[in-house]
């Protein structure tokens, strides 16, 4: 049996260090190319593709600018 395997799209934590001081993570999301090829390479026909990379696109807008509000307020 195959095991189930899903696409980490995108994900960001903020945390407090034992420190005191603040430590942002960020994964993803990938490149809006990556992501069609691999669907493309996965089935030409694929009909939600386009939509996909258009989350993908939105997802990296939005980090960008919640990575560079994030940074105004801690350093």
């Amino acid at each position: 049996m195959s095991t189930k395997r899903d696409a980490l799209l995108y994900k960001m934590s903020v945390s407090l260090t034992q420190d005191g001081n603040v430590a942002i993570d960020f994964e993803g999301p990938p490149s809006k190319k990556d992501i069609e090829e691999a669907f493309d390479g996965w089935n030409p026909d694929f009909e939600n593709t386009k939509k996909i990379v258009s989350l993908v696109e939105y997802l990296r807008d939005y980090s960008d600018r919640q990575y560079e509000d994030l940074k105004s307020f801690i350093f």
